[in-house]
């Protein structure tokens, strides 16, 4: 797949492969972003219609993208602030459990251990020790009597390994168990259709494979769990009638219905949102299909020509493989090392731990492929 590099700025040379670190602005959305900074200096030209529509606009691109209703879709900051919204508004007890994979990213992890003072207890489950991968079956056959949510991500970011929510879905519905579902490094490069998976929660930041500004990211709530969970947290913006100032509501108070009383504070910041605009309406456009073939090419490119001494880290299986891909040297100084020499040839990825993480997108290219598996193979 080719044509899409010109929707972004030059690199001057650099293989830029660590999307799942952060996702580069499209040109569009940096002019947006120069936009709203004018405005900033300006603010004699903002209107009180743009505080109202920029976050409409934003949330009706997020339901097109997740083939859900607008009612279903939070704007938030981060991903952390849906796993919060859920941990908190939950009734969990003592003796209750949370599921989880080992090595979930911290905003996916940390709130569910907070709950420990409670009594909740967080089980990991045992992954493959090849991979360090739990595959969905493996999960959803762990999910017991007194599992209340089990909790996994999309995609990894420790290792690039998918989880298929549907059996997970499956089988925590059997149990009465909530899905809550981190897809910060899914969100944008692999189709996810919310409305008909059956998950609870979902949470994606916006600035990997959404191609956001940091900062901004969304959550998507399904109806039954908005029906179960408190509100801990009271965004004014989330109570009826609080855009009329001459007629606030007072004494006592409704909140507007749907996932929107999950916004985060402040939710029409121009400063983000406009470039957000720009960033969603380009990955629309595209289709995260399309996205999720053209990352697959590239990094099938360096998979299929891995020097001698180098492997997959991640997990290969059809129904497990992302755009995400990892690979290792034979010991954790040999990978150091290999990143050493990536940096120094100009390719960027992500050392985590002893592997080195890939994540491509429409700007980067085959030739980005090339140039870091030459890099890699100058060691051997």
């Amino acid at each position: 797949m080719t044509g899409w590099a010109d929707r972004f700025a030059s690199f001057e040379g650099v293989a830029y492969l660590d999307v799942a670190s952060q996702g580069p602005l499209p040109l569009a959305a940096a002019r947006a972003g120069r936009e709203a900074l004018e405005l900033a200096e300006r603010p004699d030209r903002l209107t009180d219609g743009l505080f109202v529509a920029l976050p409409g606009e934003v949330r009706a691109l997020y339901a097109r993208l997740f083939s859900c209703r607008e009612e279903s879709v939070a704007l938030v900051t981060g991903a952390g602030a849906v796993v919060n919204a859920v941990a908190r508004g939950l009734e969990l007890e003592e003796g209750d459990e949370v599921l989880l994979p080992p090595g979930e990213f911290p905003s996916n992890y940390y709130p569910w251990l907070w709950l420990g003072r409670r009594g909740v207890k967080v089980v990991e489950v045992e992954p493959d020790p090849a991979t360090g991968a739990v595959s969905a079956e493996r999960l959803a056959s762990r999910i017991g009597p007194r599992t209340r949510v089990v909790a996994f991500s999309h995609v990894s970011h420790l290792h690039g390994g998918r989880i298929d929510p549907a059996p997970v879905v499956d089988a925590a519905r059997k149990a009465g168990a909530v899905t809550v579902v981190d897809g910060s490094q899914a969100a944008g490069a692999l189709p996810f259709d919310f409305g008909a998976s059956g998950v609870d929660a979902y949470a994606a930041c916006a600035s990997k494979f959404l191609l956001g500004p940091y900062g901004t990211a969304v959550g998507l709530f399904s109806p039954a769990l908005l029906a179960r969970i408190a509100v801990g947290d009271i965004n004014w913006w989330s109570v009826k009638g609080s855009d009329d100032f001459d007629h606030l509501p007072r004494g006592s108070f409704e909140l507007r219905a749907g996932a929107r009383r999950y916004d985060a504070h402040a939710t029409a910041s121009v400063n983000t949102l406009m470039p957000l605009v720009q960033s969603l309406r380009l990955v629309l456009e595209v289709t995260p299909a399309a996205v999720q073939t053209h990352c697959r090419e590239i990094v099938d490119r360096i998979l299929d020509r891995l020097p001698a001494g180098f492997r997959a880290a991640s997990p290969l299986e059809p129904g497990s493989r992302s755009h995400v891909v990892c690979i290792a040297a034979e010991t954790r100084d040999e990978t150091r090392a290999a990143h050493e020499r990536l940096l120094a040839a100009r390719v960027r990825v992500a050392l985590r731990g002893d592997r080195l993480r890939v994540g491509p997108h429409l700007h980067a290219s085959l030739s980005d492929a090339d140039r870091l598996v030459s890099a890699l193979a100058a060691g051997t």
